[in-house]
């Protein structure tokens, strides 16, 4: 897999799943990255934002990028030049100066799957794939997930079913990322204050996993 070299020996992978906000027109959006120009220039897709974007963007706009990588969320700051592509719309942004990480998980995920509904516009029926005490990646397939465009820093209200718990748990978090993997749609959660009770079904699944 081809690597694109960002900042000071960081490196991501063509194709890697990234979040992009446009600051000056308060504008964020998921991408990827498709490669590198001349200079240690970035590109990133627009494809499926082109038609929001156009005669919107101007040269020197401050775009952020986020992405995770070994589990550890990183950011990094720079400027748009232009747009490039036809057959695959493309933001040119200059060279990152720096890369930063921003988070780092103090508790591993638990693999594990738990229907839910979620709460968001209107309800959407998701997976949990996994969770630990501070949040839990939701999935379902994008056909389905499409009838509500799940956003990055969406209010979200979950109502978790957990096989073989007599009831169900319920907990609000902001969604943190959303990610397309191919027919399916992941969303990243980051819970608000946890229900005791919830918290001891996931330390009973630390358990079972241990």
């Amino acid at each position: 897999m081809h690597t694109v070299e960002l900042a000071h020996g960081y490196t991501l992978e063509v194709g890697a799943a990234i979040q992009v906000r446009i600051d000056d027109i308060d504008f964020m959006f998921g991408s990827q990255l498709i490669g590198a120009g001349e200079d240690g220039r970035v590109l990133v897709s627009i494809e499926d934002v082109l038609e929001r974007l156009e005669g919107r963007l101007k040269p020197g706009m401050i775009v952020s990028t986020y992405y995770l990588a070994d589990d550890i969320y990183h950011m990094f700051n720079t400027r748009f030049e232009c747009l490039a592509g036809d057959a695959q719309p493309a933001m040119v942004l200059e060279a990152p100066g720096e890369v930063l990480n921003i988070e780092r998980r103090s508790q591993r995920r638990l693999n594990c799957t738990l229907p839910a509904r979620v709460d968001v516009r209107k309800t959407l029926s998701m997976d949990i794939v996994d969770i630990n005490h501070k949040g839990c990646r939701i999935t379902a397939p994008a056909e389905a997930a499409d009838t509500v465009r799940l956003e990055t820093s969406d209010r979200i209200l979950l109502r978790i079913r957990a096989p073989r718990s007599p009831h169900g748990y319920i907990v609000e978090g902001q969604v943190r990322n959303v990610y397309r993997r191919g027919d399916t749609i992941e969303a990243g959660v980051l819970f608000d204050t946890l229900p005791e009770t919830l918290k001891s079904y996931i330390e009973s699944l630390t358990t079972a996993d241990g």
